[in-house]
């Protein structure tokens, strides 16, 4: 069953961004344009971009298809990241999780993202940069995924008003 419709419906606002302007931690919405590709339009929780030097036709966008991804497992990689923190894009606040960076992404990765991955066969996505049309960043509001003790926890709702 595909989640997307449910996701869109958390998404407060988008801002159109380049794809150079990718970042771990934003949810974006994008369409993609490649011959091997299931669809054209993917919203995704961004992992990580690797490698981090080089031009965008060698960078790939490490991500979960939110379409794929219930919301208790969004619940999930919220408590397993380091929260929740508020970026400025092109001069309007976006909500992200906040991925962690170095030693502490690996085992991010090993814990949570290869357990759901086990789980959700196809919520792990590589997109690579040069075939994305159109990049949207998004302003999900995690409010509506998680508890009210998890919310105040990270500081969710305080950071929504």
């Amino acid at each position: 069953m595909g989640y997307l419709a449910q996701h869109l419906k958390n998404v407060v606002k988008k801002t159109t961004v380049t794809p150079k302007k990718i970042q771990s931690g934003p949810i974006y919405d994008i369409r993609y344009k490649s011959d091997t590709a299931t669809k054209t339009r993917y919203l995704v929780l961004a992992l990580n971009i690797y490698p981090y030097t080089g031009g965008a036709d060698d960078k790939l966008l490490h991500c979960l298809d939110m379409d794929a991804l219930p919301f208790r497992d969004v619940k999930l990689v919220l408590k397993e990241s380091d929260g929740v923190k508020m970026v400025d894009v092109k001069g309007v606040q976006y909500m992200e999780i906040n991925i962690p960076d170095g030693r502490e992404n690996l085992q991010f990765y090993q814990k949570r993202v290869a357990a759901i991955t086990r789980q959700i066969k196809g919520v792990y996505k590589t997109l690579k940069l040069n075939k994305m049309s159109k990049v949207e960043v998004c302003d999900y509001d995690f409010t509506k995924v998680v508890d009210p003790a998890t919310s105040k926890k990270y500081g969710i709702q305080a950071l929504r008003e």
